[in-house]
Formats: C-alpha cells, structure tokens, sequence
C-alpha cells in the first residue's frame, strides 16, 4: 500500500481563521496600552470635534439672526466665537490623523513581525512553495498587511465616531424640526421628529443602492490584489535571470508573457473601473436628486412662523450634519470591499501558514545515534506515485558516499528527506542529535550585499576573520575575487555559474559542518577545478560526512561508497 503524507489536520487548520484572529492578537499583546491610548486620544478628539460642530450650528443661527435684525455687537462676538470654534474644529482632526497614522504603523509593525516569523520558522516559506498552498506570500506580508492595517484603523475609528455623531445630531435635528401637522379631513396628524424620519429614510436608501451596485468590487477587489502580484513578480524573474534569458534570446518571450500577465491587470481595473463609475454616478444622481429635500423639509415651519430665518439655518445644518453621518456607510463602500478583500488574503495566507506547520509527514525523521541512518524508506512524490524505496542505509560519521542512479530515481528527492524537507513517503531517517549539517544544491542562494555576508551566510559577516574568508577563497579558487570582500552587490547575477558553485564550496569550508550534502553542487565546474575542490574539501574537513549526487565517475574516487538507485518501475 502507499503511504503519503496524510491529508488530514488538526481541526484549527479545516477552517479559514475568523477575521477576528487577524485583529485580536495585536489588542491583547503587549502593545495593548499603548493601542488603547492613542484610541483613547483619537476618540477624544473626535468626540470633542462633533460638540464643537454642534456649537458651530448654534452660532450659525445666532449669526443668521443677528443679520437680519442688524445686531452688529452680537455679529461681532458671535464671528469672534465662531472664528475659535471653527479653528480648533480645524486642528483637531490633523492632530487625530497623526495618532490614527501612528497607531497604524505600530500595528503593521507588530503583525508584519508576526507573519514574517510564521512565514520563515522552520520552512513554512518553503512548504508554502513546493506544495503550493498559496500564492504571493511576500506580497501579502508587505502590501496586504499595510493596507489591512490602514484600513481597519479608520473604519474601525470613523464607524465609532458615526455612531456618537448619528446619535448626538440625531437629538439636535429631532429637538430643532419639532414636529409636521399635516391636516386629514376634520383633524390633523402630527409627526414629530419628521426630519429625522427623512434622512434615516434616505440613507437607508443611499445605503441599498451602494450595496445592490457595489457588491461585485470584493471579487474584483481581491483578484487586483492577486494579478498585480503575479505581473510584479513575473518582471522580478526577469530581472533576476537576464543572462540566461539573454542566452536563449528570449526576450520576446518574455515580453509576450509580461503583456498578457499586463492584460489580466489591465483588464480587472477597466472592469473595477465600469463598476466604480456605475456606483459612483447613481450614488452623485441620488445626492443631486435629494438635494433640496431639507429645505423644502423645513419650509412649512418657517411659513407658519415656527422657526426664524435662523432656524431654518440651523435645521438644514443639522439635517446636513446628520445626512453627511449617516452617508459615510453608501461613501465608504469601496473601503468595506478592499478590507474584506484584504482581509480574506491574509486570512488565507495564516490558514496556509497553520496547514505548512501542522501538516504531518510521512517520513519519520528522528534524532539519535552517530550516524545517518534510513530504514524503509519509500520516496513518494506528492501525487503518492513511488520514486523509490530505499530498505536500509546507514552513513557512519566521516564517510563519504556518492548517490548515482538514472534522472527520476530519487536522488535529489533523497536528499531533501534527509534534510527534513521532504515529507512525501514514508519510512524512518534517524540524524545525530548535535550535527551541524550544510546542503548545496546545483545552484545556492546568495543574498545581496557584501561578498562576506555572501560567504558567511546564513551568519552574519563577522562570524569569520578575514584571514578565514581569504583562505576559503583560495581553497576554492577564487583568488581573484578576495579584493572584492568588502563589496556590495548582487553576487547571484555577477557571478558565474561557476563562481557560484565555488563560493557556495567556500561558505562549506568556513562553516566546517559535520555532515555534507552536496546536490550536483560542481556540475558548472570542468573537472580540474572540481577536483580540486572536493579535494580541499578532504584536506579541510577529513572528519565531515560527505554524501554527493553527481554523474560524474570522475568523482567517484573521493568517495568510499556508492548508493545506487533505481526508478520504481525498475523495480
């Protein structure tokens, strides 16, 4: 029977996260007091800007009154009064977006500093990857997670602060319109509170339109997300493979492919832009239609000697107050489908993460003993079809053995699982407890910097003294490139095939691991200078355990064993 990596998890992994587990953890760390007072301070703020509009509209209508009976010192001091209002109701607000700016920054801080340890503990970065559990990992983490951040921020502050202004003009209005006598046959029906009724009324319907015409943008929100990534990525491998493309000439290749990953980007934004527009045009013609609905509201109070000139002012304020309120909800639509969409990626991207850190593997790997050993192995790929079975083998400390066998028989694959990143199969491979190891595949990573953080990684530059980095460079060949210590650069696309492969050798002999992997890890190298590397590799490091993919018989002599393996259907 075949056995595979099982494809159940642990129950927290069947379901998606709640948006709630994206929000909830920065609220309860240790950041929480200093979240809750800059809230505290934005709430204040805000609380104190809507009184103060509040006092805005009263001296509006005094000032209307004053006008129309000439009351110059009550003009003046009413201008003087409305003059400091209106500046601190000016001031406020920038003070408010300064705090919810840095408030933001801290939680985009704290939960890119949380994604970023999920995403590179273990190999999650790598699982996420080789089974492609998600797409654009890196973007989600420094994109999606700003935005998130910012968005929630300022829906979450101005949500609460529309309902403290819906509640607060909701009282003015009621108190100012008093109430509509419309007479019926021989009595009359009194509604009080009319206005109030209005703009709920219309709101709701503003609202309606917003949703029944803007709902499509969540889909079209998150695909933008998605291709946009895809067309930046895409340019990056580009980029980062010039050469190669140069070599094959495939630059109109890559062109096409550029253009038609454009024309996905290109067409989800005239698509986001057709229903953006649609939304906004019927929301502006629902505005313009209603626009003289308070006036004519308030009228008959005024023509039945109700209220004064100034109290008509007053009353279409407040109802203007009270409409621009409630109009945040059909306005902020299109932020509502960005932050579901946003939401919905990262939530995607944690569920990924759990899956990666939860998902049980087949192969068995265990700690113990002095050697590397495998027991009923069987290599699997991930469609469960077999590579190839491996029934015992056992690698004492300080051997050297090199895996041959025909493409598709395993040996890479063989590798990785020794390497706890294979899971596919099933079997057992024990490791030493204390063993420092090192894996060099065909083509290593060489992060951008200095040509000693190249050497030295994945520790830091001053790990080694420089008499170290000058001699592991001549072991290996690279003689030349010791002025260049000291040098930033993009050492993957400045060196060599070769030079790569001979620097990856050299970060070997700094490091001294106990046991080596090496995965075809000399293939650009002619056989003299291979030679001489493996050879230094014995002189340097004599009681290392080198285990070598390579088809070269050339090597064979700097090995002591051979592992053979055949492809399944060999078998």
């Amino acid at each position: 029977m075949k056995a595979q990596p099982s494809n159940k998890t642990s129950s927290s992994n069947n379901y998606r996260p709640g948006v709630w587990q994206l929000i909830r953890p920065f609220w309860v760390s240790s950041e929480k007091w200093r979240a809750c007072l800059l809230i505290a301070i934005i709430l204040t703020i805000n609380f104190t800007t809507t009184y103060a509009l509040i006092a805005l509209n009263q001296l509006h209508g005094q000032l209307t009154d004053a006008l129309v009976g000439l009351n110059w010192p009550l003009i003046r001091n009413t201008m003087v009064k409305s003059l400091a209002i209106g500046t601190i109701s000016t001031l406020l607000p920038l003070i408010s977006v300064l705090a919810i700016s840095y408030l933001t920054l801290r939680w985009r801080t704290w939960m890119t500093n949380r994604y970023v340890e999920l995403w590179t503990h273990g190999a999650a970065y790598y699982q996420l990857e080789r089974d492609n559990l998600i797409s654009n990992g890196d973007q989600r983490i420094a994109e999606d997670i700003n935005l998130f951040t910012e968005v929630t921020i300022n829906l979450s502050t101005n949500i609460i602060n529309v309902l403290v202004n819906v509640v607060t003009f909701t009282i003015l209005l009621w108190g100012l319109s008093g109430a509509l006598s419309i007479p019926l046959g021989s009595g009359t029906i009194s509604i009080p509170g009319y206005m109030v009724f209005a703009v709920y009324l219309y709101s709701f319907a503003h609202l309606a339109l917003a949703h029944w015409l803007g709902k499509v943008l969540i889909g079209i929100t998150m695909n933008k997300q998605t291709v946009e990534a895809d067309f930046r990525f895409l340019g990056m491998q580009v980029r980062e493979n010039a050469e190669q493309i140069a070599f094959f000439g495939g630059g109109a290749r890559e062109g096409q492919r550029l253009l038609s990953r454009f024309t996905r980007v290109r067409n989800n934004t005239l698509l986001m832009m057709r229903k953006t527009f649609k939304l906004n045009f019927f929301q502006s013609m629902f505005t313009q239609v209603f626009s003289p609905l308070p006036t004519l509201l308030a009228l008959p109070l005024l023509l039945t000697g109700k209220i004064t000139m100034g109290g008509l002012t007053q009353i279409t304020m407040a109802y203007g107050m009270l409409l621009n309120t409630l109009a945040f909800f059909p306005q902020a639509y299109q932020s509502f489908t960005q932050w579901i969409a946003l939401a919905n990626r990262l939530r995607d991207m944690l569920w990924a993460l759990n899956k990666a850190r939860d998902m049980p593997a087949g192969i068995r790997l265990a700690y113990g003993g002095t050697a590397l050993c495998c027991e009923a192995l069987t290599l699997l790929r991930p469609d469960g079809t077999v590579l190839s079975r491996l029934s015992d083998w056992q690698v004492k400390a300080g051997e050297r053995w090199v895996v041959r066998g025909r493409s598709g028989s395993g040996k890479s694959t063989l590798l990785r699982a020794c390497a706890g990143l294979w899971p596919y199969g099933e079997g057992t491979i024990t490791r030493p407890q204390t063993v420092r190891t090192l894996f060099l595949p065909q083509k290593s990573y060489i992060p951008v910097g200095t040509l000693k953080s190249a050497l030295a990684y994945p520790d830091g530059p001053d790990t080694f003294t420089d008499l170290q980095y000058r001699q592991a460079l001549l072991d290996c060949c690279l003689a030349e490139r010791i002025g260049s210590l000291t040098q930033s650069d993009r050492w993957q696309q400045v060196l060599s095939g070769g030079e790569q492969q001979r620097l990856a050798m050299a970060r070997v002999l700094l490091h001294r691991p106990d046991i080596i992997f090496l995965d075809e890890a000399t293939s650009a190298l002619d056989p003299e200078t291979e030679g001489r590397l493996y050879q230094a590799l014995l002189d340097r490091l004599p009681s290392s355990t080198i285990i070598s993919v390579a088809h070269r018989k050339e090597l064979t002599h700097f090995h002591q064993h051979i592992l053979t393996l055949m492809p399944e259907q060999d078998h």
